[in-house]
């Protein structure tokens, strides 16, 4: 029989568990955030989150390098300018024998400014920038069978860093 000393420690444990598989999968989410400060490289106690995502402007194959059409979203009543923009592919679920290795990003070009209003969500596209300054985001094209690689499926992490654009 479980005494109310032990339920209470095995229920304190069970809620600290939770609370901590709680904390890493909203940490695992924002993985591909963009953090903004209020000055240049200070959060100033105010860190910012926008939503960075992409999408492919064509398919991938062996060789071939595609643009990456990114979506960025700021939820916040400022304007942000964003740079230091980065592409990283983190995994590939492949049917086949397939990894990270075989795959190549291009990024856009260092100088790269993104200035997003407040509560607005745009693209690179939309923003007017045309696609040779966008990442791209290839297959190597490598002297093996690349077959396993047919129908992957690639995470991509996405990092930058901003200011308020109303500096």
């Amino acid at each position: 029989m479980m005494t109310k000393t032990t339920r209470r420690t095995s229920l304190t444990a069970c809620a600290l568990v939770l609370i901590a598989v709680v904390v890493l999968l909203f940490l695992r989410g924002c993985e591909s955030a963009v953090t903004a400060g209020t000055g240049a490289g200070d959060a100033g106690g105010a860190v910012q989150v926008v939503r960075i995502e992409g999408d492919l402007a064509g398919t991938i194959s062996p060789g071939v390098v595609v643009p990456l059409d990114l979506r960025f979203t700021n939820p916040h009543d400022v304007g942000l300018s964003i740079t230091g923009l980065t592409v990283v592919v983190r995994g590939v679920v492949a049917p086949g024998s397939c990894a990270v290795d075989d795959f190549e990003v291009d990024q856009a070009p260092a100088d790269l400014r993104v200035t997003l209003a407040a509560r607005a969500t745009n693209t690179l596209s939309g923003l007017g920038f045309p696609s040779t300054t966008w990442p791209r985001l290839g297959m190597r094209d490598l002297p093996v069978d690349q077959d396993g690689c047919k129908g992957a499926s690639l995470t991509l992490d996405y990092t930058a860093s901003g200011t308020r654009g109303d500096r």
